[in-house]
């Protein structure tokens, strides 16, 4: 058979082997993770297969082989950040006060642990594996969007239930999450089975714009992480987020209760952020001294603990206005039919 489809033929099962052993532990973590985040609880710690450095080797030799090559993407979009924020001395880096000088300092343990599993910086690996790219310069940090946290009337339950069917009736739903109210957390989304089932985690009580705008974009990522097993890049998963949030910013689209007229100016503030937020991050990481002054006094818990987000939030904001003037004025259909051979390009693209 020769030396290729040998190779060929052992990554395939290894692929199996890690895939079948992954996926139950995966659904079993983001459960408990859903209600340890809900209640305050200590997070549970990731699987074990996830964080080793042989499950990140499998996912590296797969990307060689186109018809193992999307599978490889999918693996190492779990489990890469696993590798490097287990890492000893990262977690130790990670425990320190949040100090731009602390700052540096993980930073530098993550680029350590990125090079020697991956050959590459920790931040190119993490944009690969998003879907972004330089996000580029702002030229300030934006000023707060008056009136985006004042407080209202609270939202019903009903007004959920409402939300729903508009969603269904758009976007083709075809399961819905377990809704989980919380007392202390912010609004987030866990999927445990793509396609299947998954939890939000909602406020108790949504009574701000800023609220409203948090439970859409959650929703918005059961929108497509429900309707399809497909494993979506970050981009691809925050662009729906972001366009069943903006439609908050349209009076009428939504039930009453919903609307803002701070919508709009509150999402251009957070796009300018996240790009001035990722190229401060670009700096770091790129030349392990920040060249800008930072534009907090502490590091934001975005770049302590989700290191290479922000450019994807700025990617995934051109994307969504390109799937927005795709959709628009059209019958209502699923989204995710739309995006996945996009999606499933550039995923077998990827070269780490």
């Amino acid at each position: 058979m020769g030396e290729a489809p040998c190779n060929l033929l052992e990554v395939e099962m290894a692929l199996d082997r890690v895939e079948a052993q992954l996926a139950p532990e995966l659904r079993s973590h983001m459960r408990a993770f859903a209600q340890a985040y809900a209640t305050g609880a200590p997070t549970p710690a990731a699987p074990d297969i996830a964080g080793r450095a042989s499950t990140a080797s499998i996912g590296r030799r797969a990307l060689a082989h186109p018809e193992l090559a999307l599978r490889g993407a999918t693996l190492l979009r779990v489990v890469a950040p696993i590798v490097i924020e287990r890492d000893a001395a990262v977690a130790s880096a990670r425990a320190a006060e949040p100090t731009w000088d602390n700052y540096l300092v993980l930073s530098r343990a993550r680029n350590a642990v990125a090079h020697a599993r991956f050959g590459r910086s920790a931040i190119e690996i993490l944009h690969r594996l998003n879907g972004a790219a330089d996000a580029g310069d702002a030229s300030a940090v934006p000023e707060p969007i008056a009136g985006w946290n004042a407080v209202g009337t609270p939202l019903s339950d009903r007004a959920l239930e409402e939300i729903w069917d508009v969603l269904d009736h758009r976007y083709d739903v075809i399961h819905r999450p377990e809704v989980v109210r919380s007392d202390i957390a912010r609004p987030r989304m866990f999927i445990e089975d793509a396609g299947s089932c998954g939890t939000v985690v909602i406020p108790r009580t949504i009574d701000t714009p800023a609220k409203r705008f948090a439970v859409l974009h959650e929703l918005g990522h059961a929108v497509l992480d429900l309707s399809s097993t497909y494993q979506w890049s970050r981009v691809y998963d925050e662009a729906v987020a972001s366009l069943v949030a903006r439609l908050m910013e349209v009076e009428g689209e939504l039930p009453a209760g919903w609307y803002s007229s701070h919508a709009a100016p509150a999402r251009a503030r957070r796009t300018e952020l996240a790009r001035w937020l990722a190229a401060v991050e670009r700096d770091v990481f790129a030349t392990e001294g920040a060249t800008r002054p930072p534009p907090f006094e502490r590091v934001p818990w975005a770049l302590w603990h989700d290191p290479a987000a922000q450019a994807a939030y700025v990617a995934a904001e051109s994307l969504a206005d390109r799937i927005a003037a795709r959709l628009e004025g059209g019958a209502p259909r699923r989204i995710a039919d739309d995006l996945a051979v996009d999606a499933i390009g550039a995923d077998c693209a990827i070269v780490i």
